[in-house]
């Protein structure tokens, strides 16, 4: 028996199989799971010191605090920026999953998988900036007021 073909329904995300879960998920939370993780090991830091009892040991444990946040803000970038990079293959693997107009696609929910690819690669992008300042402030602010 020869099964009709055309009257089978066309599954709104045909290429989900191209891209890994993983690796679309990896793809949206790896930059703001860092950003998160960074924000979170600076307050624990910058609190530690800038509570401290002497301003002489304030200003003595400043620039270890400095030297300590500086690559916790070089790794959370490198995940951000690692992060934007599986979303940019994500992006290019399933960019062309739906043909037919932006307008057209999100009326009949098509293209899921190229939603989310395209998702994550904005949410890094926006993050690793976010990361980019808050690194550019350990030079201009002050760690403790």
């Amino acid at each position: 028996m020869v099964e009709n073909t055309s009257t089978d329904p066309v599954h709104p995300s045909p290429q989900r199989g191209e891209i890994s879960l993983t690796s679309l998920w990896f793809g949206i939370l790896g930059a703001p799971l860092a950003w998160m993780s960074l924000e979170m090991v600076s307050y624990i830091l910058t609190t530690a010191i800038c509570n401290a009892d002497a301003p002489s040991i304030m200003v003595a444990h400043t620039d270890a605090v400095w030297q300590s946040l500086l690559p916790i803000n070089l790794l959370a970038a490198l995940v951000a920026l690692l992060a934007a990079g599986v979303a940019v293959y994500n992006w290019r693997k399933v960019r062309h999953e739906m043909s037919g107009s932006a307008h057209h696609l999100l009326e009949v929910g098509e293209g899921r998988t190229r939603f989310l690819a395209m998702f994550g690669l904005l949410t890094s992008i926006g993050f690793l900036v976010g990361l980019i300042f808050m690194a550019v402030t350990l030079y201009l602010v002050p760690l403790c007021r």
